[in-house]
């Protein structure tokens, strides 16, 4: 409860509404408007979209207030904990593009580039249809 208090007493529910309308303004505009990739998202799908975003990089420890990092993390600990993010960042690239984990960055970057490429051009493709 002390939690949800916190989230709500420090603009947390406000914040997450106004970047909802960002991304649906962003979205709408570049992605729909501009790049006609998409259909245009209404209110309630950039809340869905930025919530799923929200629970899908919770694992990464990005939303920890910076209070609570210098509380109680020391500063060889926070170390290791953003090795093992980029540890797994860096692996989960790798699963997509199909490569081996202990690949280098530059490396990766390229065959990323490379993918992406390949699945706009795949999507250019299914719209001339």
């Amino acid at each position: 409860m002390r939690l949800l208090a916190r989230l709500v007493t420090g603009g947390g529910v406000a914040a997450f509404f106004f970047f909802s309308w960002v991304i649906m303004m962003l979205w709408n505009s570049i992605i729909a408007g501009h790049l006609a990739l998409a259909k245009s998202l209404s209110y309630l799908q950039a809340c869905g979209l930025w919530f799923m975003l929200t629970l899908l990089l919770a694992w990464t420890g990005i939303g920890l207030g910076w209070r609570f990092r210098t509380s109680w993390l020391s500063e060889r600990w926070s170390e290791e904990f953003g090795r093992d993010i980029e540890r797994k960042i860096k692996s989960g690239f790798a699963r997509w593009v199909g490569a081996e984990k202990d690949l280098d960055w530059d490396e990766l970057g390229e065959r990323i580039e490379k993918k992406i490429k390949s699945r706009i051009k795949e999507w250019l493709a299914e719209g001339e249809d």
